[in-house]
């Protein structure tokens, strides 16, 4: 029986990002900025603009020029009221005031703003005189210069930044329409297993699917779109079939990566030439899981049969694809505190910990062996516990769920 040699979780993952990095390289398309959410930008977003664009009052009030008192001077408003009387302005001189509303075209002349509520106002003779209740205003005071916030031509996104609602709207404010993404990178994902059945109560020697209907929506959280999914017979040629056939530059297979006589991957993986990324990592659970490099840059994730095993694998390492794909840099973990001691693990191997994420803390969740789901089903995230093992009160690395 062959044994492989692990290299540790950190490595895996390092080792998958650099030969996606390398090896993928998704289309990139165009979409509208709101569009884009949700994709990943695949160039550099500029502004087009300064930000602000023009000098505009932060408050509602009165735009003046010189000291006080001021003449106030009405614009001429339309009478239609659906009109934008923001940019409408009047010109100022020393010793006059003008209404404005935030967001409104400082006025030619204008030297401060002079807030509705610090403002009093007096009819003299036939003139309307404006007066702070607040002293003299400072040069400048609550006015928004332009280009204040970015100067035309400044970075507003980075390449291999997500586009987020948040973003799209920083986006759109600054005059962009469209932005180039990537395409999602496809990944087909066969799920092997001559026990597993798909409806029912499982008898002896059987199991429920625990792939099927949840892996592509994970993936596509991820970031990735599942474009085939099969199920496959413990089945060497039905294997090797589906390499063959399947063009989709990421392949995702759940089960028959172990090293058993009933496992087909390994043996098929060294009749076509395969490169492995890595063949083994010490960590559970998680193992076994490898990785490969097929003929034709595709890439080829080989997860455990083992429900919580294949699920932490897939959480470990196709977020690490995926950043490589996308030419951004490997995201490094948040940290938390263990909210109670995590022994190390069996055999000088990491841990992964299906845990609540409360007040901050990470506490393990009861029911974690690889075939189990209760766990990880109400889990807020992973946490990544060394081979040493890690003390209460102790920062440890997480994935969020």
């Amino acid at each position: 029986m062959h044994h492989p040699a692990s290299i540790d979780w950190d490595s895996a993952r390092a080792a998958l990002f650099e030969i996606a990095r390398a090896r993928l390289s998704p289309a990139v398309m165009t979409l509208t900025v709101h569009d884009a959410i949700g994709y990943v930008l695949g160039r550099d977003v500029l502004s087009p603009m300064p930000v602000p664009h023009y000098d505009s009052s932060a408050m509602d009030g009165y735009a003046v020029a010189g000291r006080s008192p001021w003449t106030l001077k009405i614009p001429d408003y339309p009478d239609d009221s659906t009109q934008n009387i923001h940019k409408l302005t009047v010109a100022l001189t020393a010793g006059e005031a003008t209404p404005i509303f935030t967001g409104g075209l400082i006025p030619e002349g204008c030297e401060s703003i002079v807030r509705s509520e610090h403002a009093r106002l007096e009819q003299q003779d036939a003139a309307t005189l404006l007066f702070s209740e607040h002293g003299e205003p400072a040069a400048g005071k609550d006015i928004r210069r332009a280009g204040e916030e970015l100067d035309r031509g400044a970075l507003l996104a980075r390449s291999g930044t997500s586009v987020t609602p948040r973003l799209a709207a920083a986006l759109a404010v600054g005059g962009i329409d469209e932005v180039d993404v990537y395409e999602p990178v496809g990944v087909a994902v066969a799920f092997s297993g001559n026990e597993v059945i798909t409806s029912g109560v499982p008898g002896p020697g059987e199991v429920r699917d625990a792939f099927m209907g949840a892996v592509q929506p994970m993936v596509s959280t991820l970031g990735a779109q599942v474009v085939q999914s099969r199920r496959l017979p413990d089945e060497a040629q039905a294997f090797t079939s589906w390499l063959q056939t399947t063009d989709a530059p990421v392949l995702m297979v759940t089960g028959g990566s172990s090293t058993s006589g009933v496992d087909m991957v390994r043996d098929t993986l060294a009749e076509i030439g395969a490169t492995y990324v890595f063949e083994s990592v010490s960590v559970r659970p998680g193992h076994p899981a490898l990785a490969a490099l097929l003929p034709g840059n595709r890439i080829l994730l080989g997860l455990p049969g083992n429900p919580l095993a294949a699920y932490t694998s897939l959480y470990s390492y196709l977020p690490a694809l995926l950043d490589g794909a996308c030419q951004r840099e490997l995201r490094t973990l948040p940290t938390a505190p263990l909210a109670r001691d995590a022994q190390a693990g069996r055999g000088g191997t990491a841990l992964i910990l299906p845990c609540a994420l409360n007040s901050g803390e990470l506490t393990p969740l009861e029911h974690r062996k690889s075939h189990m789901l209760t766990a990880f089903a109400s889990a807020d995230a992973l946490a990544v516990v060394p081979a040493s093992g890690a003390s209460a009160g102790e920062l440890v690395g997480y994935i969020r769920l």
